[in-house]
């Protein structure tokens, strides 16, 4: 596994999340990866997806052990996609009895000009970043809410505030994944479920590498004053602070770089 995706801030309470269970959806990617690294690293029992990688998966298990450690197969773009997800919450909970914090990273990205856009990316795009997600967070909060607690937190984007030219559908998905985020905090928090957001700019990953060669990410570079794009571990700290905060609920944490 690429180190430089894994350089996490441990809080000063060490272990805080001792003997808690997170799932999170998407655990193969450079975020979910980086995510799970940091929830393992202050002590959480990680369960997650993967769909046909599972390589950072298994790095994750070689590391922290396999009893740390589970991973379930998951293509939600199957026609019976709410099934397998509610089979893989089933199999999560039935590891260790409980879900404590459930974290949505499933997305893709498709960047097209509008008027080339298909109905089909606009489907699978819909699907991924904002149905599945979705569907996750119904099964998730029925366990959540026979425990009395949980934590949800859904991997946004920029482009979810402000929209962005050719990534029409990935912005629209983005933008219903944040109202979502509002609109289940304001339902749950009674309950004693927080649900929070975390919107980054463009993050450094893999499949980044695949949509922008390096002179359109330098341009991208130019623009952001801290003069770098956002870090997997960026986002997976953000988790972590969001975890340690009994009282965030409802918030949308932005990272951009100080490009506003």
């Amino acid at each position: 596994m690429n180190r430089r995706y894994l350089r996490i801030v441990t809080p000063s309470n060490e272990d805080f999340l001792q003997d808690k269970v997170a799932l999170i959806n998407g655990l193969s990617s450079d975020i979910g990866a980086s995510i799970g690294e940091a929830l393992l690293a202050n002590g959480a029992y990680v369960a997650g997806t993967y769909f046909s990688n599972r390589a950072a998966v298994d790095a994750l298990r070689d590391r922290y052990g396999a009893d740390r450690v589970q991973a379930f197969p998951c293509n939600v773009m199957d026609e019976c996609y709410e099934t397998a997800i509610q089979q893989v919450v089933d199999q999560a909970y039935a590891w260790k009895r409980r879900i404590d914090v459930l974290v949505n990273s499933l997305g893709i990205i498709t960047i097209s000009p509008f008027l080339y856009e298909t109905r089909e990316q606009r489907q699978r795009v819909w699907r991924i970043n904002y149905e599945a997600n979705v569907v996750f967070s119904q099964q998730v909060v029925r366990r959540m809410l026979a425990q009395g607690s949980g934590d949800i937190v859904n991997i946004g984007s920029v482009t979810g505030l402000r929209g962005a030219g050719h990534l029409i559908a990935y912005s629209t998905s983005k933008s219903a994944l944040l109202v979502f985020t509002y609109s289940l905090a304001e339902e749950l928090g009674p309950k004693n479920i927080k649900v929070n957001c975390i919107s980054p700019g463009v993050v450094e990953t893999k499949a980044i590498d695949e949509h922008y060669d390096a002179v359109a990410k330098e341009l991208l570079i130019k623009n952001i004053p801290l003069s770098r794009l956002c870090l997997p571990v960026d986002v997976s700290n953000a988790v972590l602070g969001i975890l340690m905060n009994g009282y965030m609920t409802a918030n949308n944490i932005v990272l951009h770089g100080g490009k506003l």
